[in-house]
């Protein structure tokens, strides 16, 4: 009786632990959208409709915080996030992920949520110091509607990103220098520090293939 009351107790207590804390981006999406993009779970994850943007990703300098930031044809891929501010490319360092090398690692910087300076699990955005579960995910990046230039490279660090609010926070995306260049910025581009056009990106999980690689 004993040990039949004790697998009932673990039994209902083991979905509580089994189950995931999402981020703050992760709940917002599935609040607003009813799904996630490259989610895990078969019924929270929705394909995304193309968003076209012209704003260009900036690459630039400026403080946050300790660190100092600066901040063959691959198959079509339809699923995206659309930046709707210019980013930036990270000078790297010691980040929230651990250290990088911003001019030889090419990486990402996705938002680190609204509370900077006593951060939570609750508060991260797709990440920050107490919530690191994102860190290392790979995600694809493109120039957006030229899926030939997409790259495939692991998230490397957290940005503030100057706002507390998850739109515009969940959408923007900072640069590895390393991937910046990637990206074979024209002569203006390169004079002006910017990539024109916009840019797309998602965690790589587009069809539920790559589940370790999905956004929590």
């Amino acid at each position: 009786m004993k040990s039949t009351t004790v697998a009932s107790l673990l039994a209902l207590s083991l979905p509580a632990v089994l189950a995931t804390n999402h981020t703050l981006c992760y709940n917002y999406f599935m609040k607003k959208d009813g799904c996630v993009f490259s989610a895990a779970a078969p019924d929270q994850r929705c394909p995304a409709p193309p968003k076209e943007h012209t704003t260009p990703v900036s690459a630039f300098e400026l403080q946050s915080g300790p660190n100092l930031v600066k901040r063959s044809e691959p198959r079509r891929l339809e699923r995206r996030y659309d930046t709707t501010r210019p980013s930036f490319a990270v000078a790297g360092g010691e980040g929230i992920c651990g250290f990088y090398n911003s001019t030889s690692e090419p990486g990402v910087c996705l938002w680190s949520g609204p509370e900077q300076i006593s951060p939570t699990v609750e508060t991260a955005g797709w990440l920050n110091g107490a919530k690191t579960s994102n860190c290392g995910k790979r995600v694809y990046i493109q120039r957006k509607g030229q899926p030939n230039t997409v790259q495939f490279v692991k998230v490397l660090d957290g940005c503030s990103f100057g706002t507390t609010q998850p739109d515009p926070g969940c959408f923007d995306i900072a640069l590895t220098i390393a991937l910046f260049n990637k990206f074979k910025p024209t002569p203006q581009e390169e004079k002006d520090g910017l990539l024109y056009g916009g840019i797309t990106w998602d965690f790589d999980n587009l069809e539920g293939t790559h589940t370790q690689q999905a956004p929590v």
